[in-house]
């Protein structure tokens, strides 16, 4: 199998069963699609350093510009303050791919940087940058990240509730018992809920385009490859 391989090929059953956002109602948005495709995200097993980035180098301006949106990533507040900095982030590259999101034909600097702070490494022969993401924002704000790229580092975190509040951490695992225990799945942010379905703000979820980005989206408590694990207060990952 080739080494670079575009993120649709690696994660045609990945496990995010997500649909889009707007004034659709709830479970319209679940049995969705994503609308307008436009590009399958860059993947390479292997994350690279910021000097050489996959197999088409970042400009040296995109370095910089990456550097620049981490720093002014607010590092008082909570990780939801960060997750909503990065989810607002409106700045693109010159083939017009946001800093925020995966680009099409190499790693986005900003992604690098998630791995590097956390000092984690992609798992096995695919990479899902949720774990990662969400250990960056944790880091930021001097809470206690699980320093794994896995999202399965997050099932047995403390803090564990049933009455979740925005902000606090919400953990998927995936629907086939297999990969679960292999530690797949999906970890964000948790807004709020229904009886049926999570609205959640993380990384590596899938926008309105085909490529992953930082947004919110509903995620089915019971989907075909995710199901709800756990919820985690925010403030058991404070540092004592």
């Amino acid at each position: 199998m080739s080494r670079d391989l575009t993120r649709r090929s690696l994660i045609a059953s990945a496990p995010l069963a997500l649909a889009l956002l707007g004034s659709t109602p709830i479970s319209a948005q679940l049995a969705a699609g994503a609308a307008e495709a436009d590009y399958d995200d860059y993947f390479s097993p292997d994350v690279p350093d910021l000097v050489s980035l996959g197999t088409d180098p970042a400009l040296s301006a995109e370095v910089q510009k990456a550097l620049d949106i981490i720093a002014k990533a607010p590092s008082q507040g909570t990780p939801l303050d960060v997750m909503q900095y990065l989810e607002a982030i409106q700045d693109t590259n010159r083939d017009s791919e946001l800093y925020n999101a995966g680009w099409k034909v190499r790693w986005n600097p900003v992604i690098v940087t998630f791995f590097q702070a956390t000092k984690t490494k992609p798992a096995g022969d695919t990479t899902f940058w949720c774990a990662a993401s969400l250990n960056w924002c944790l880091k930021r704000t001097s809470f206690q990240p699980t320093n794994s790229a896995g999202s399965g580092s997050f099932r047995g975190a403390p803090g564990k509730t049933a009455q979740p509040k925005p902000g606090d951490i919400v953990v998927f695992r995936h629907a086939d018992d297999t990969l679960a225990k292999a530690g797949r799945g999906h970890v964000g942010l948790f807004l709020e809920r229904t009886d049926d379905a999570v609205h959640v703000l993380g990384g590596n979820q899938m926008n309105q385009k085909k490529h992953s980005a930082v947004c919110r989206k509903w995620i089915p408590t019971k989907g075909s490859t995710l199901i709800l694990h756990s919820y985690h207060a925010i403030d058991a990952f404070r540092r004592v």
